[in-house]
């Protein structure tokens, strides 16, 4: 059995929305797993989303960590107030027996000290090699240099911020329609929208289908390298396109 443990920020409904999927695919025997703990960097009453998130991790019986990372920062200036932070993290998590750490939407860079005692792993929404940054800083760099592919890539966490080896990966084209069109009319906002808009909707099938892979064993990181099942290494990644476009077509997945 996979024991994970989660971090969100819970700031929006896609962080409530995963938790629930990954819950559900739990309960439903998809996924060998168990989540360890809930850990997010906002506290209750910080913020109406993150109050729902808490509601739903408590529903479902898991242990709750909540620490404000807005009020540390007040209480603890200088540079290396997030350093700080993290090894209160760590002193909270300690306790609790985890295979790895799924970010997700969790909306702090983590430092030296978290990412080096544990195994985090991470969404971004960029093909391996691709732009780093925020996900609008991404749409807005693929809309500006006429990116022929994107996609979105799970990936172990690193000091070095988005370049942490690739776990597993999709890809998928944007140089037929409806991004020809946009390009042609050079509106490079609106094509950073639709890039996002199909980018998106394929995030949960992927991390689903890497949680899956993890927990049956097919793909295994080892020394923070990916590997499959035979121990070969998988330079660049898992490439599970294939698996998130089946997902994508499934009817749950449209609703």
């Amino acid at each position: 059995m996979l024991k994970l443990g989660w971090m969100s920020t819970g700031r929006g409904e896609g962080s409530l929305a995963l938790l629930h999927a990954v819950c559900e695919d739990i309960q439903g025997g998809k996924l060998d797993a168990r989540i360890s703990f809930v850990l997010c960097n906002r506290e209750p009453g910080e913020a109406a989303q993150t109050d729902r998130f808490f509601d739903f991790a408590r529903s479902q019986g898991l242990p709750l960590i909540s620490e404000s990372s807005r009020r540390f920062r007040q209480h603890t200036p200088g540079p290396e107030w997030r350093t700080s932070f993290d090894h209160l993290l760590l002193s909270r998590i300690q306790q609790f027996d985890v295979d790895l750490v799924f970010m997700a939407g969790y909306m702090l860079i983590v430092s030296d000290s978290l990412c080096t005692q544990y195994l985090l792993l991470n969404l971004h929404p960029a093909l391996p090699g691709g732009p780093t940054g925020t996900w609008r800083e991404v749409m807005a760099e693929l809309a500006r240099t006429g990116a022929a592919r994107t996609g979105a890539m799970v990936h172990v966490v690193t000091p070095e911020l988005d370049r942490g080896p690739t776990a597993s990966y999709f890809s998928f084209a944007i140089d037929g329609e409806p991004f020809a069109s946009l390009r042609r009319a050079g509106d490079t906002d609106a094509l950073a929208d639709e890039i996002r808009k199909h980018e998106l909707r394929r995030e949960f099938p992927l991390i689903l289908t890497t949680l899956r892979a993890l927990a049956a064993g097919e793909l295994v990181i080892s020394e923070r390298r990916p590997y499959d099942s035979n121990g070969r290494l998988l330079d660049g990644g898992k490439d599970i396109s294939a698996e998130v476009e089946r997902l994508l077509a499934e009817p749950e997945s449209r609703n």
